[in-house]
């Protein structure tokens, strides 16, 4: 069980850590820049909020296992700043589906926790 270490972003900004099981990694991505931190990690059992770190979207993939990246789906219309870069832990996938007959097409990404991801269509190659 490979174990990262990052720091915590809160607000005010504090020199927490956080141990995270790289093999409990559903996906990451960059959070808009109005929000806190500068990388954002969904994990395993945790189905709200993310977890939030201080170090950048390209350190936290580097000590991840290989991710697929695709694009988030969002139903109301991508936020001003677009949309958002996700890059998905492909071992955690439990199922993925069309949302057929509808347009446009998204996926739904279905983890091995029973939480939910959107994301665009087309899927990458290695889903």
């Amino acid at each position: 069980m490979p174990i990262a270490h990052f720091h915590k972003a809160t607000n005010p900004a504090t020199e927490d850590e956080v141990h995270i099981n790289t093999d409990a990694v559903l996906y990451v991505e960059e959070p808009p820049v109005s929000q806190i931190g500068q990388t954002a990690m969904q994990v395993m059992g945790l189905l709200t909020d993310g977890v939030r770190v201080t170090e950048s979207l390209s350190l936290v993939l580097e000590q991840l296992p290989a991710l697929s990246m695709t694009l988030r789906h969002y139903h109301a219309g991508a936020p001003p700043e677009g949309a958002s870069v996700v890059h998905i832990a492909i071992h955690n996938v439990s199922y993925v589906v069309p949302n057929v007959p509808q347009t446009p097409t998204f996926w739904t990404i279905h983890f091995k926790d029973a939480s939910e991801l959107r994301v665009v269509h087309p899927l990458p190659m290695d889903l």
